[in-house]
């Protein structure tokens, strides 16, 4: 049987969250075709008999010294440089077909025994626009060491799609980046498990779920407290604020004095936030890519009141469906987030358009092309 070996920044399982999410169910989509073993540097949670095979390397963090005066990106070599004596090792003892490299930070620190056979990058951004949205939130060094990140990404970016067998993109605005530098491009979006749909509750919460340990997303956060949350409290006091995600336990003394607001930290299982949510927000204005956290909410049967930025990484079964609110300033954001907490009738329709429509973008219907491709090229490479 083909052998595809799948790196990851991080173990796929538990699959909590957005970037595991997606690891996991490619992984296991592939699995089902070819033999798949997942490798990831040794941090973080992992599930102790996982549905594919992992091998965990181990890592422990490098100098950042090292890593942003390469000309390679600054976070491939933080999670790449500590094991790829490693990866090679494993290389040659699994003995792949094809390399399927989960972000393409990752594959721009390809160790060497890695490279000679065919590599598929997914680009869950572009890396130099994402990089440039970060830099304004920035000040002083961190500002300047933005830059000179995305300033690389300029020049690396380009190169590891060049060098991929195939690249994939997860919205079209990214396709249509890499189409003028790869020689083959795939377009596969988020897809979403499919869960019974569940009216919201009338006298539900608003729910800010997401990965905490990502700056933009904190960032975006802050904002919403700061300058949306005593517009909503103003008029709706009765309404609630609760965040939850990965970290965001290390928020709760920030909020503490924040009225309405609750914060649940990190989670085992979302099903119940969502259950006991009206409405999720996504304010984002920074960072990039497609967020896997606004079809969740969807498919969960709850509707989303996001930023204009955010509903840029929407896939095309959701853009324009009347199944969601979008602002772009604290007063229509508020404005917005209170119809929703209380036009019960409007937050039902909304939520159920956008539940239905999520049945187009199952994960066996949005990886397909990619594991076929895939699947295909290692075929190849076995054959020779």
């Amino acid at each position: 049987m083909s052998r595809v070996l799948v790196v990851s920044v991080e173990p796929p399982w538990p699959a909590h969250h957005g970037g595991r999410i997606r690891t996991a169910r490619v992984a296991e989509a592939l699995s089902e075709q070819v033999e798949v073993l997942v490798t990831f540097p040794d941090h973080g949670n992992r599930e102790a008999d996982p549905p594919v095979a992992t091998r965990p390397l181990p890592w422990s963090p490098p100098s950042a010294v090292r890593t942003r005066a390469s000309g390679r990106p600054h976070l491939g070599g933080h999670y790449m440089m500590p094991i790829a004596e490693s990866l090679d090792a494993l290389c040659a003892d699994f003995r792949p077909d094809a390399v399927y490299w989960s972000h393409s930070y990752l594959a721009a620190w390809a160790p060497p025994a890695s490279r000679r056979v065919p590599q598929i990058v997914e680009f869950a951004n572009i890396e130099s626009q994402r990089l440039q949205t970060l830099v304004t939130s920035a000040q002083g060094w961190q500002r300047m060491a933005r830059r000179a990140e995305a300033t690389k990404a300029g020049f690396w970016e380009p190169r590891v799609a060049a060098q991929a067998e195939v690249c994939v993109a997860l919205a079209q605005p990214d396709l249509d980046v890499l189409s003028k530098w790869a020689r083959q491009v795939i377009l596969a979006p988020n897809g979403v498990d499919i869960w019974p749909y569940q009216p919201s509750p009338w006298d539900g919460y608003v729910l800010a779920l997401a990965s905490y340990d990502y700056e933009p997303n904190v960032t975006a956060l802050r904002a919403l407290v700061r300058d949306v949350w005593p517009l909503v409290h103003a008029e709706s006091p009765e309404t609630r604020l609760v965040v939850a995600g990965r970290r965001s336990e290390a928020l709760a003394p920030e909020f503490a004095d924040v009225p309405g607001l609750t914060v649940l930290g990190t989670l085992d299982d979302v099903a119940q936030a969502y259950a006991g949510a009206a409405v999720t927000v996504a304010p984002a204005t920074t960072g990039g890519g497609s967020q896997l956290k606004l079809t969740e909410s969807m498919s969960r049967g709850r509707s989303v009141v996001m930023s204009p930025f955010a509903a840029q990484g929407l896939p095309d079964a959701l853009r324009g469906a009347d199944a969601y609110w979008s602002a772009d300033h604290p007063q229509s954001f508020a404005r917005a987030v209170v119809d929703a907490v209380r036009d019960l009738p409007t937050r039902h329709t909304r939520e159920l358009t956008g539940w239905q429509r999520c049945e187009a973008l199952g994960w066996s219907r949005t990886v397909a092309e990619v594991v076929d491709s895939v699947t295909a090229l290692a075929r190849r490479k076995a054959a020779r």
